[in-house]
């Protein structure tokens, strides 16, 4: 019986296909579509904010400043302008100095769904340094540093989160930036220094939050979060 000597084409091209298969498992993706993570991930920290809302009420009806405790997703600015983070928390601590002051700390904020870390940082820090606590770094999620992860340098809101200066009753464009959410989901603006339930920051316009990229190749995107029921949704792909 005569030996084969070597494989046949078919064989080759089988396992040309098997390895390539393999290889796209282990193989980096050196093409990544960094504006697409980006959507993904803002858009799903937002509903996240809602869910949360929604599933763990903290408002103290005791308190005239019981808005404040509304579940906010919430833009600052990192120390010596490296950056952007987010945070997403409720204005509730055990602390009666801290508890409801309009401020986050870090017993007040909720944990990144991927991977159990802190969705929080501070103002007086450097994006992501960790020369001055090695130990926080350990327990923040990377994933709040947006100018780091995803080069986004600015992030504006439009109809939702405008604050007014007591002086002169204009917007003032440099406070943070915060969306809310009460116990029926129903997106808030400017409650953070409420001292009385007025309902005064209840959302009337469909909010929109645009995330521009330091990379101008990357075209900015919009999320929208509805009045009433604080839908949030891309509007340039609604089905996201």
């Amino acid at each position: 019986m005569k030996k084969r000597k070597g494989f046949s084409l078919l064989e080759l091209i089988i396992v040309v296909v098997v390895l390539g298969i393999l290889a796209s498992y282990t193989v980096p993706r050196l093409n990544r579509d960094t504006r697409a993570e980006a959507i993904n991930h803002m858009l799903t920290m937002i509903r996240y904010t809602q869910n949360l809302a929604l599933h763990d009420t903290k408002h103290q009806r005791n308190d005239t400043r019981w808005q404040r405790a509304y579940w906010r997703f919430q833009i600052y600015k990192c120390a010596n302008k490296t950056g952007l983070f987010y945070m997403i928390g409720t204005d509730t601590s055990d602390d009666s100095e801290k508890n409801l002051n309009g401020k986050l700390n870090r017993g007040e904020v909720a944990v990144d769904p991927a991977n159990g870390k802190y969705t929080f940082w501070s103002t007086y820090e450097e994006c992501g340094s960790e020369e001055n606590n090695d130990t926080l770094m350990q327990q923040v999620s990377p994933n709040i540093f947006i100018t780091q992860k995803y080069g986004i340098n600015e992030v504006t809101f439009k109809s939702c989160n405008i604050y007014k200066n007591k002086e002169d009753g204009k917007a003032d464009s440099t406070t943070v930036k915060h969306v809310g959410f009460d116990s029926f989901g129903r997106p808030h603006k400017s409650f953070l220094g409420s001292d009385k339930p007025n309902h005064f920051g209840y959302q009337l316009k469909t909010c929109k939050i645009t995330f521009k990229f330091a990379d101008k190749s990357l075209k900015p995107f919009t999320i929208a979060i509805e009045p009433e029921t604080g839908y949030a949704y891309l509007p340039e792909n609604p089905a996201l």
